[in-house]
């Protein structure tokens, strides 16, 4: 078990250099204002979508679907909480940086 662990782990490693995915989006990519509100248009296009499936229940009087990709959307959910965490530090930081100049 221990020897599948760490193949699998050296083949992850060693991906592309064997020809593997090299369009992995980054970790870190910066953002400005005009990108963080294209983000913020998305969520709330998405957010319209999903208060619409809300109504149409309520309109149809059906008390419950069982709906596929729920644990999907809340881990998109939670990474999504993660990113604002991650983004208002990043601010906090480059604003404080940019007063010690």
């Amino acid at each position: 078990m221990v020897k599948k662990a760490v193949k699998s782990a050296l083949a992850k490693k060693n991906a592309p250099e064997r020809g593997g995915n090299h369009s992995r989006t980054p970790r870190k990519e910066g953002y400005n204002d005009r990108r963080l509100a294209r983000v913020v248009e998305r969520l709330r296009e998405q957010a319209a979508r999903i208060a619409s499936l809300a109504k149409q229940m309520q309109d149809t009087e059906l008390g419950q679907v069982d709906v596929d990709g729920h644990a999907m959307l809340l881990r998109g959910l939670d990474q999504i909480d993660n990113f604002a965490d991650n983004a208002s530090r990043a601010i906090r930081e480059a604003s404080r940086a940019n007063r010690a100049i």
